[in-house]
């Protein structure tokens, strides 16, 4: 069987959480002036800003697990009140 191979979006995606994590860093080279007094080399620290909803599959993930403990709950409780009122028996089972 072939190895699936990524899409172009599913590598710009990764490629943006690379770059997100680790701060760039920019080198401007030393320069000698006249009086040959030489500047020390300085560095320039850049970091690249997350959006607040970086996570858009987050909130539907938690909506679609919110749904399903849901109506396991409201199906628990239409089970017990079924049973407590002996609409459906169950042997051995007394309520």
């Amino acid at each position: 069987m072939a190895k699936k191979r990524k899409t172009r979006e599913q590598k710009k995606l990764a490629d943006q959480r690379h770059t997100f994590t680790h701060s760039q860093t920019a080198f401007i080279s030393s320069t000698t002036l006249s009086t040959k007094q030489t500047i020390l080399p300085k560095y320039e620290s850049k970091t690249v800003a997350l959006t607040p909803n970086y996570y858009p599959y987050l909130k539907k993930d938690l909506s679609k697990t919110a749904l399903l403990t849901l109506g396991i709950l409201i199906f628990q409780v239409l089970l017990f009140m079924v049973l407590k009122n002996h609409i459906f028996v169950i042997p051995g089972l007394t309520y």
